[in-house]
């Protein structure tokens, strides 16, 4: 069987984040609008905020609901949490174009060169990642790469599902008319990104530049390997 796609994961696959926590993040957008907090505060905030997500089903409307009211919905909560008065007032004008003000995304050295030669030798590409469309674009943009380098992009909004859910998987290589064993995902989440492509039927990549995940994974250090990668390759050794 040929291999004729290959489908990404953005964030720490293509593109890298020059922050280490959200909560860092958020914690300058909050100093941009005067509010000073410690970053164990923020830290304490986002714990409870998740809690209350997970309760109240916030987290599962990702992608169900549109961009900005999940995302005001959730910085409404992370502000509840902070003790900030008129959190929900505040959490209008704290739009998630803001949060990506303060936040750079650059694309790994070899993603370029890699994405044109799979483009070159005839096969398509794709994107699927756990944000918002429109987020996807946004990053791609400040990353400096065209989103007319994919065949398709599939984000959380577009099926209103999220990874690792298999219908994501099969909902792009249905729009790129392959079939799953034509197809290699490749992400650097071993449950969100590995175990849900190979659930989906398609073959499976970690990309792990840090060597600190599970070794018994079909893994690579760099995107540049799967230029000289077989589907023998994607056979488990006996």
């Amino acid at each position: 069987m040929t291999i004729k796609a290959v489908l990404f994961d953005m964030g720490n696959t293509l593109v890298k984040y020059d922050y280490g926590l959200p909560e860092e993040v958020f914690r300058k957008v909050l100093f941009s609008l005067g509010i000073s907090r410690s970053l164990d505060d923020m830290k304490k905030a986002f714990v409870n905020a998740e809690k209350e997500a997970e309760d109240n089903k916030l987290l599962e409307s990702m992608g169900k609901i549109k961009r900005a009211e999940f995302w005001h919905q959730w910085d409404s909560l992370v502000m509840k949490h902070l003790e900030i008065a008129e959190h929900e007032e505040l959490a209008k004008s704290f739009t998630h174009s803001k949060w990506m003000e303060f936040v750079d995304s650059r694309l790994y050295p070899e993603v370029k060169e890699v994405l044109l030669e799979l483009k070159r030798r005839g096969l398509k590409v794709g994107l699927i990642s756990n944000g918002y469309e429109e987020e996807i674009i946004l990053v791609l943009k400040k990353a400096n790469l065209e989103r007319t380098t994919f065949d398709i992009i599939v984000g959380v909004d577009t099926i209103k599902k999220v990874k690792p859910n298999p219908d994501i998987f099969r909902y792009a290589i249905s729009k790129l008319d392959v079939k799953p064993e034509e197809t290699i995902f490749v992400g650097d989440n071993s449950e969100v990104d590995y175990k849900g492509a190979e659930n989906s039927g398609i073959h499976a990549l970690l990309i792990d530049r840090t060597e600190k995940q599970q070794s018994d994974l079909r893994t690579i250090k760099n995107l540049k390997e799967l230029l000289s990668l077989k589907l023998t390759d994607f056979f488990h050794k006996s």
